[in-house]
């Protein structure tokens, strides 16, 4: 037996080499992970503008999630759904095919997973849109003369969301932008918070912006289209993704933080509250989507909570002059919730996960596809369509959603088919 010299240095060699590459893997891996948690830490670190540079942007990338598609009573159901926008769009983003069993896939990173907080010294705001798509040139925009702004202060925040005025668009746009920013609210007391200017002000949107220490005499900044708005220390949050569970999930625990909810069990099955939220022709900021058998069918309702030992409640959002504490508290503490399509329906957002949803989603017959709400769309055209966004909402919170499609009259009210609710209802 003997050595071969040369062998054993192509030995050696191809062991360094395979050392060599498993370190830098490691090591690789290693830096990735502990970058990522300084990230996701710095959300809630202190910054100073003293440190700031001329722009910073803090990055936290979240994980892929799924949207299971609802629940279904009958079968008339479940066929609206699977031959609606929402479906023929999403469907094919299911894993292995499979939508009933996987739900629908949402991993894109800017419109998904990428959540972005941007710090600007002398940052300059031109009306650009709030959202996800914020170009990159734009976020950093700054000025250098005053003249080149309207108006300058000296700390700012933006969260000039489209009718962010309004309570449910303020839930649904404004809130998961907060859910990772509002901490900064408390840290930077006299910042000045930009909303866009509406055609109203929804009181209950001004004492959430209160019980976040924002004052509108204060701090709060009716923004009018058009304006350049600069500030020597601008803090942006726009490019947040709309919908992720992880946004949502901090935007409840925010809400209910701030209105210091009494916190009581997590067991649903021991919440008894079961809210009607009423949709009359005086509530109704957009008119129709009226139930006109309205009578016949809370007594269907009385009389499953009756049976089932739960306390009815019938809210109307236009008779409660209660603080929006009381109202956060009330539906903190619901078991079911059931109601017409709108923006009442928005309060589910205060409920706990498990909370069950039962949305009535009307429809007219020449446009069955779509939602009332999205009619003006043309079915052939697969559009993204805001009607179905209560739904997502209610399964990123982790609730049990439930689905009535309905058919509307010529006026756009509907006669709710009681038998078809009695069905639902021994199902839940």
């Amino acid at each position: 037996m003997y050595c071969r010299p040369i062998r054993l240095f192509k030995i050696v060699l191809i062991a360094l080499c395979l050392s060599f590459c498993f370190y830098e893997i490691y090591t690789f891996l290693f830096k990735s992970k502990r970058n990522f948690r300084k990230q996701t830490a710095n959300f809630t670190g202190n910054f100073s503008l003293k440190s700031l540079k001329e722009f910073q942007e803090i990055i936290e990338i979240l994980e892929p999630f799924t949207v299971h598609l609802p629940k279904f009573s009958d079968e008339e159901a479940k066929s609206w759904f699977y031959n609606s926008s929402y479906y023929k769009i999403n469907s094919k983003k299911c894993p292995k095919d499979d939508c009933e069993k996987n739900g629908v896939l949402f991993n894109d990173p800017k419109e998904h997973l990428n959540v972005k907080l941007a710090f600007v010294k002398n940052g300059l705001y031109a009306n650009d849109d709030c959202g996800y798509n914020y170009g990159d040139e734009a976020i950093k925009r700054i000025f250098e003369n005053d003249n080149e702004a309207s108006v300058i202060y000296d700390k700012a925040f933006i969260y000039t969301v489209p009718d962010g005025w309004a309570f449910q668009h303020f839930l649904d746009g404004i809130g998961p932008k907060l859910s990772h920013s509002f901490t900064y609210l408390n840290k930077i007391p006299d910042a000045k918070v930009l909303i866009l200017r509406g055609a109203r002000f929804d009181r209950s949107v001004k004492e959430i912006w209160e019980m976040l220490g924002v004052e509108e005499s204060s701090r709060l900044v009716h923004y009018n289209g058009g304006t350049r708005v600069g500030a020597h220390f601008l803090i942006n949050p726009c490019r947040t993704p709309g919908i992720h569970p992880r946004l949502w999930h901090n935007a409840r625990k925010m809400y209910w933080s701030i209105s210091n909810v009494t916190k009581t069990t997590d067991d649903q099955s021991k919440r008894k509250n079961f809210i009607y939220i009423q949709r009359t022709s005086t509530n109704a900021a957009n008119g129709a989507r009226l139930i006109l058998n309205d009578d016949s069918f809370t007594d269907l309702l009385k009389k499953y909570c009756e049976k089932n030992s739960l306390n009815y409640i019938q809210y109307d959002h236009s008779k409660d002059s209660n603080h929006i504490r009381y109202r956060i508290e009330l539906f903190y503490n619901a078991r079911y919730i059931i109601g017409v399509h709108s923006g009442a329906l928005s309060n589910m957002n205060f409920a706990q996960s498990g909370t069950t949803l039962i949305e009535i989603m009307p429809f007219r017959a020449a446009t069955s596809s779509l939602p009332m709400t999205c009619s003006m769309f043309n079915p052939r055209d697969l559009k993204a369509c805001a009607g179905y966004i209560l739904y997502t909402q209610s399964q990123l919170l982790n609730q049990t959603y439930w689905i009535l499609p309905t058919v509307v009259n010529n006026d756009g009210n509907m006669n709710i088919n009681l038998t078809r609710v009695e069905k639902l209802l021994q199902q839940i």
